[in-house]
């Protein structure tokens, strides 16, 4: 077992996968104390507007554009040739660059109707709008670095990112509080990706296509946004667990301060499931090559839960002896929302052995559907379960309900996942 996790680790320096993993934990150290600013700097009743705002937009997010940057990351690494690759990528940047405006203009049109019960989130739902294109432009770029295996490169934009999305936002608190952090905030992507864009163009010796249309693509155009669109639906499940049940307080109680209390308390499950995603997102595109390999992606998912195990067991260690200590950080106004977050912190175990891996393999095997149908599945019971729990229970029952629908969510994965690969003894292509 000690060799199986060493030569598991060694692959995953081998592959770049610790430069990801230091800079996504700079990236989420980074969100985490901003995330404490903002908290600090501006009052619970704004607070709570803008993180209903931004729980709206982050549900958008994964549509963006199609969610044609995902499926750069499914067709581009099964691709031989390199000029297919990029024709993928040009493609990829230009069409999701027209969806991504008609997100925006549905989210400018929208949002009072959308923020009804909330009216003092729709300036920052509107303005949130940027966001859209500013993530979709950024993330296009880097999915095309991991397409390259180019995860050193991956490592420095994403760290690029995090340090402008800190420095602007924080420089717009004090300008503008939330208007100017919302500003910051948004444009902060866009800014990495120009020079994500540039770095690509000059070492891959590549002319970046925006607004030419690409000619011969390697793959259906259909089939191309079909698997983008289902995609972001099912990359949508996860967040969405975690979002929803923010939305449904603000609907159902329609308290900014509630809202607020529920986000600060998620804050600190939901940042630390960067952890296993960071590892799926390193191994993503080799994944990607071996969809036909049953063997190979059930070792895979051996050694994941070797490593994992003891990682989860760590956490939730350390934080239901030091949690008291820890929620102190948020200030006086939030002490009380320990027993909320020891409710939410079941998620993280469920999340990190379950439902991130199993998820992300789904997805880069190319089953997208399933993916998305499971979220479906799980956003229709998350839904019902905070109508009867939060009329009841306030904001514990949305932590309920968000532990039930995930753990069922797992679940779902677990079958999926064992019925791909009894289809790959059935077709014949088991290896």
């Amino acid at each position: 077992m000690i060799s199986q996790v060493k030569k598991t680790f060694k692959a995953f320096r081998k592959r770049g996968g610790f430069h990801i993993f230091l800079s996504t934990i700079l990236l989420r150290i980074i969100q985490f104390i901003l995330g404490i600013l903002i908290i600090r700097l501006l009052s619970k009743e704004e607070y709570g507007n803008l993180s209903y705002a931004l729980t709206l937009t982050q549900l958008i997010i994964p549509f963006s554009g199609a969610g044609l940057y995902l499926s750069l990351l499914h067709f581009g690494p099964i691709q031989n040739k390199f000029t297919n690759k990029v024709k993928l990528f040009n493609f990829t940047i230009r069409r999701g660059f027209i969806y991504s405006l008609a997100v925006m203009l549905l989210m400018l049109g929208l949002a009072e109707l959308v923020a009804i019960r909330m009216p003092g989130s729709v300036t920052y739902f509107r303005l949130f709008s940027i966001y859209v294109m500013s993530y979709y432009l950024f993330y296009t770029a880097v999915s095309f670095l991991r397409v390259l295996k180019k995860n050193k490169g991956y490592a420095a934009s994403l760290l690029l990112n995090s340090i402008l999305v800190f420095i602007l936002s924080l420089l717009g608190i004090y300008l503008s509080k939330g208007i100017g952090y919302t500003i910051g905030f948004s444009i902060a992507p866009a800014i990495a990706a120009i020079v994500v864009y540039i770095s690509i163009g000059k070492k891959e010796k590549i002319d970046i296509k925006l607004f030419e249309r690409v000619k011969e693509l390697p793959v259906k155009v259909s089939e191309y946004t079909k698997y983008g669109v289902f995609a972001g639906l099912g990359n949508i499940a996860s967040q969405m667990a975690w979002q929803l049940d923010t939305i449904m307080i603000g609907l159902i109680l329609a308290q900014s301060t509630m809202v607020a209390t529920y986000k600060v308390a998620a804050l600190i499950p939901f940042s630390l499931v960067f952890i296993p995603s960071v590892f799926m997102q390193t191994d993503f595109v080799y994944i990607a090559e071996n969809h036909k390999n049953r063997k190979y992606l059930i070792n895979y998912y051996k050694k994941y839960l070797m490593i994992f195990l003891v990682i989860t067991i760590i956490i939730l260690s350390v934080w239901y002896v030091f949690g008291s200590f820890i929620i102190r950080l948020f200030g006086p106004d939030y002490i009380k929302i320990l027993p909320i977050i020891n409710i939410l912190m079941i998620n993280v175990a469920v999340t990190f052995l379950l439902r991130v891996p199993l998820g992300n393999i789904l997805a880069a095997v190319g089953k997208a559907k399933w993916n998305s149908y499971s979220a479906i599945a799980m956003l229709v019971i998350n839904l019902l379960l905070n109508l009867f729990l939060i009329p009841r229970f306030g904001i514990y029952g949305a932590a309920y309900a968000t532990v039930i629908s995930i753990a069922l969510s797992a679940l779902i994965s677990i079958f999926l996942f064992k019925r791909y690969l009894n289809s790959l003894i059935c077709s014949g292509e088991n290896k």
